[in-house]
């Protein structure tokens, strides 16, 4: 792969170096605070809200990216395709305001109810007919109750950073041993690293007394930044591409496109949820016109790109790599099972 030619966010970079150390007062406060909290809603001081419909979250532990969009795709699509329900995605909604869709949002292409206050979004989901519903980036999020508690550990970078350490020393959000409070882990991106990484990784999470399945991240194509029909991912095989990401973890993307046989000659790095500017896109564009390359974003980058087309026209010829979400064949009966035990359960019942 070519040179990477911006680089993660300047707390991204910190993590490996001494000046990490710096942080341990505000890692003092702020790991006993996290405690507390956990604690308040373990025995009761604090209550869970019923949101009036079987809810699913899809969390994790970590900051940044764990692949959880593809994998909200999948239950949605098996909710609304399989079970004739009709979900409704609640997200924080980083990046956007108040009550607006944000980028993965707005990838999903299913209706999304952005609220920091998930009880009141998931009250405006009741009011529109929607019968069940998804939190997403939820494990944290302890005032909504859920029927189906997932927690994401991505393959590439299971803990974040090298040093597993609660924010801001590390990109923990809480210890590990907050896993021991999900119904299930999901390892995603383990077609990633090689089988006895992954093989390891699932052997020390099912030390948390806790169902372990794999899912893998799966190419659907390449599509033009305005959509339309699909090309194969394997049609830039060989030929020479600069990949563009404003999302948590730009090694993923790295990766897969690397293991598409494309020839990767940059990546530019932006930060997660990046609103991309004119400037980003001429340098975009510099930089693939410098390697006669093809541009190659996320698609959850194109949903803000594409925007920009219009003003810079050369932006067109750029395409969108769409990715889903696969479970193992192996943990797919227990997956699905786990989504139907939740559809089941009455709103009183949920935890």
């Amino acid at each position: 792969m070519g040179e990477v030619v911006a680089a993660p966010p300047w707390w991204q970079r910190c993590m490996d170096s001494p000046l990490r150390w710096l942080a341990t007062p505000a890692w003092a406060l702020y790991r006993p605070l996290i405690g507390a909290r956990n604690l308040a809603y373990d025995v009761g001081w604090k209550r869970s809200v019923d949101l009036g419909a079987p809810t699913i979250a899809v969390g994790n532990l970590t900051v940044g990216g764990t692949g959880k969009t593809p994998l909200v795709a999948l239950i949605a699509a098996y909710l609304r395709d399989v079970r004739e329900r009709n979900p409704a995605v609640l997200s924080r909604g980083y990046g956007a305001a108040r009550g607006e869709a944000n980028d993965e949002a707005r990838m999903l292409g299913l209706p999304a109810f952005c609220d920091p206050d998930r009880v009141a979004a998931a009250s405006r989901a009741r009011a529109a007919g929607h019968d069940c519903l998804i939190l997403d980036d939820a494990f944290q999020h302890r005032r909504a109750r859920r029927d189906l508690d997932l927690v994401l550990i991505d393959a590439t970078r299971p803990w974040g950073a090298k040093r597993a350490a609660v924010l801001p020393l590390g990109l923990l959000r809480e210890p590990r041993g907050g896993l021991r409070r999900a119904d299930a882990l999901v390892v995603t991106r383990v077609d990633a690293v090689p089988p006895g990484e992954a093989d390891a990784l699932v052997a020390d999470l099912a030390r948390h007394g806790r169902p372990v399945w794999r899912c893998h991240t799966r190419p659907l194509g390449l599509a033009a930044l305005d959509g339309g029909p699909l090309m194969p991912a394997t049609g830039l095989s060989g030929r020479p591409v600069v990949l563009a990401s404003g999302i948590g973890n730009p090694l993923g993307f790295e990766r897969m496109a690397a293991a598409l046989g494309w020839d990767v000659r940059g990546s530019l790095r932006f930060p997660d949820h990046h609103g991309y500017r004119p400037a980003d896109v001429e340098r975009i564009l510099a930089e693939a016109q410098h390697h006669a390359a093809t541009v190659v974003v996320t698609e959850k980058d194109a949903v803000k790109l594409k925007g920009l087309v219009a003003a810079a026209p050369c932006l067109a010829a750029a395409r969108a790599l769409r990715i889903t979400g696969v479970i193992d064949p192996q943990d797919e009966a227990a997956f699905l099972a786990a989504i139907d035990r939740a559809l089941a359960r009455s709103p009183s019942a949920s935890r």
